[in-house]
């Protein structure tokens, strides 16, 4: 068994069924509708998935295709409790009751928010409840509330990129601000087009596109760099038909992100903490690991400028993961700058 794990990690490749050997790093999709949403997201590589929808109804069905497909839901528990299925919903497979979208955005009080929390967990003290922010720092302080904080920020085309990770870095404070510095963090990642949605501009142009496969990389990167533990990305749907019909090619290209931080969640979540195998110099940031007797490097250049990636990284004993190009270090040595902006590399060794 230990050798044929080796030979896994070595690869790179998501280790299937990794939720019976290891800790599980939450990988989620908002937004799902139906039954097929929860496969098709299954198929994709998340284990949890959210949706909007309150109808005890659907989640009920919601709730019986998750277990199927032995993936986790985040879902309202407002309507659930009064309804016929309150006492069977408590063997639903739930990650955790979602309270409130975006309490910040939507000017709702603390005391409500914690009468949220209260009903719910008076029903269903077990089962954990999160909710989500809107930016990083809310004027009204509510991180200690609920077992599990979220946080999106949506910042393309229209912010720095790297305003992301700032606002995971600024929610993580909040927490460690009340004392609940050891609470789970979700970061949810920008997955769809602003032009989709309603915007707060006083002339009619429409802002937006969806975010390259690089983005969404490094967003994910970066949230975890910055204190998330887990990553949710926003959302299955596009004009209104999943993302697999409406946008093939994007979606293509996320699931092979989703894929790859399953992996490096994976790392994250069960292996050591390691000095990096040489200083990495700000502006660019780097974490390194050991996990099943290999080594991982992985850098971020969370800048709109190039940067000089140490010379180190070029010698034969670091392998980089995840980049099609076999040539990749040939490219970037004899490039002067050679870290492209808001660029991620991952590396392997020995």
């Amino acid at each position: 068994m230990n050798s044929v794990k080796k030979v896994i990690l070595q690869a790179g490749i998501l280790l299937f069924f990794s939720n019976f050997l290891f800790a599980e790093f939450t990988i989620g999709l908002y937004g799902v509708k139906t039954s097929s949403d929860v496969i098709s997201a299954k198929e994709a590589g998340f284990n949890c998935v959210q949706s909007y929808i309150s109808s005890p109804e659907t989640i009920n069905l919601l709730a019986e295709e998750a277990e199927k497909n032995d993936i986790k839901l985040v879902v309202y528990p407002t309507k659930i409790m009064s309804s016929k299925y309150k006492e069977v919903a408590k063997r639903y497979p739930i990650k955790a009751w979602y309270l409130f979208d975006e309490p910040d955005v939507w000017n709702c009080s603390k005391e409500k928010l914690l009468s949220l929390e209260k009903n719910t967990k008076k029903m269903y003290p077990e089962i954990q409840t999160t909710f989500v922010i809107g930016e990083g720092f809310t004027k009204v302080p509510y991180y200690d509330i609920a077992d599990i904080l979220m946080v999106d920020w949506y910042p393309v085309p229209h912010l720095p990129l790297e305003s992301f990770g700032e606002n995971v870095a600024l929610a993580k404070q909040g927490l460690i601000m009340m004392g609940k510095e050891n609470k789970e963090l979700w970061a949810v990642v920008q997955l769809f087009d602003w032009k989709e949605y309603k915007q707060y501009r006083k002339d009619e142009d429409r802002i937006g596109r969806f975010p390259k496969k690089e983005e969404i990389r490094f967003m994910s990167y970066d949230a975890v760099f910055n204190g998330a533990t887990g990553l949710f990305y926003f959302t299955c749907y596009s004009n209104g038909k999943p993302l697999s019909e409406s946008r093939p090619k994007e979606w293509a290209k996320t699931t092979e992100v989703i894929q790859e931080m399953s992996f490096v969640g994976e790392i994250v979540d069960n292996g050591k903490k390691i000095e990096n195998p040489i200083e990495i110099k700000e502006p660019l940031k780097g974490q390194s690991f050991e996990y099943g007797g290999i080594k991982y490097t992985f850098i971020i250049n969370p800048t709109s400028k190039r940067q000089t990636l140490p010379s180190l990284f070029f010698q034969p004993q670091f392998d980089v993961m995840y980049e099609k190009s076999t040539n990749i270090k040939k490219i970037m040595r004899k490039t002067k700058n050679n870290l492209q902006p808001y660029r991620v590399l991952a590396f392997r060794y020995e």
